[in-house]
């Protein structure tokens, strides 16, 4: 009897030890599926994809990976620049076939660039709703090439503009249209950070009223990038070009700016006036302009340094010559 129960016990001990072994062996089975799945989908992330260059593979492969349903992409028609008078025999011209509701079917119509024929320079995107993730698509997919951007009526609200914003940092981009989008109305000044490379902003028919146009002001007071800027169709009124009026005493960059269409009196054309003629700064706007100005002084001494540090060609005569042609001064 003593036996008996000394190899039940025995064989009870055996049966539990394998019990633990096989757990043992299904936890780490699952811990290496759980690491090679985290491998595998670090792998297909959109993050982790390499551009090639084609901008059109680029964009659908990372659209696939971000589980977005990839957009037609097509070219930009553009007028003919010589258009005769003659008609030329054969295929009537004069109408298009096209399939039904395919101009109610979103795309993007793209640019391609002169050089490489793969990338593209300019983005159109016009009457339909571009989200956050879409244009997060864009941002990988874009090549450097890239310097035009247009989001005629696209529903952009303050998630899709901060999203814009990334990829304007990623890119040097010189021209944004985003006329049409009023629900970012008080959010435009998010475009004119420290590191804008803007050049032309075009922001018509966003009911951009006095409150909101507050802070798109004193951000426009220290852009340094700008030199056209089109608020056509708002709501911007004499209070609001008063604001604007007072950012411009700083800005000496801005060349061309359109106003029209926002319900400005002559009192708000006052405003405007006063600042196109000779102006008297301000204490706190002479103490603004000497800290710009020896901001300025003190990169401009660095980028000197660092100049004279490089060999100077011999067939330049003169290293002064050479700055002078590199860096402005200061106005």
């Amino acid at each position: 009897k003593q036996w008996y129960q000394r190899r039940v016990a025995i064989t009870a001990g055996m049966a539990k030890k394998k019990e633990k072994t096989a757990a043992k062996e299904e936890t780490v089975q699952a811990v290496e599926g759980e690491l090679d799945d985290e491998d595998v989908g670090d792998d297909n992330s959109p993050e982790a994809y390499s551009v090639t260059g084609d901008f059109a593979a680029d964009f659908n492969e990372i659209c696939k990976r971000s589980e977005l349903n990839a957009v037609t992409l097509k070219q930009r028609s553009l007028t003919p620049i010589n258009q005769g008078t003659e008609v030329a025999e054969g295929t009537p011209v004069t109408y298009v076939t096209k399939e039904k509701f395919e101009y109610l079917k979103p795309c993007i119509e793209v640019e391609p660039d002169e050089e490489i024929k793969s990338s593209i320079k300019s983005l159109y995107i016009k009457g339909w709703k571009v989200n956050a993730p879409l244009l997060n698509v864009l941002t990988l997919a874009a090549p450097q090439s890239l310097t035009t951007i247009s989001l005629w009526r696209c529903g952009l609200d303050k998630d899709s503009l901060e999203a814009l914003v990334n990829m304007l940092s990623k890119h040097v981009v010189t021209t944004l249209n985003l006329d049409g989008n009023p629900q970012c109305a008080g959010h435009f000044q998010l475009l004119l950070n420290e590191e804008c490379t803007l050049t032309s902003l075009s922001l018509r028919s966003n009911k951009i009223t006095c409150n909101d146009i507050i802070p798109f002001a004193e951000a426009l007071a220290n852009n340094k990038s700008i030199t056209s800027l089109s608020l056509h169709n708002n709501a911007v009124g004499d209070l609001g070009t008063m604001h604007i009026a007072k950012g411009l005493r700083m800005n000496r960059v801005l060349l061309t700016l359109n106003l029209s269409g926002n319900n400005i009196t002559d009192s708000g054309s006052k405003h405007m006036s006063d600042i196109l003629t000779s102006l008297t700064l301000t204490h706190e706007e002479i103490v603004a302009r000497r800290t710009l100005i020896s901001e300025n002084k003190t990169s401009l001494a660095s980028d000197e340094s660092e100049i004279s540090r490089l060999p100077t060609p011999k067939h330049t005569p003169s290293t002064d010559h050479n700055r002078g042609s590199i860096h402005r001064k200061p106005r």
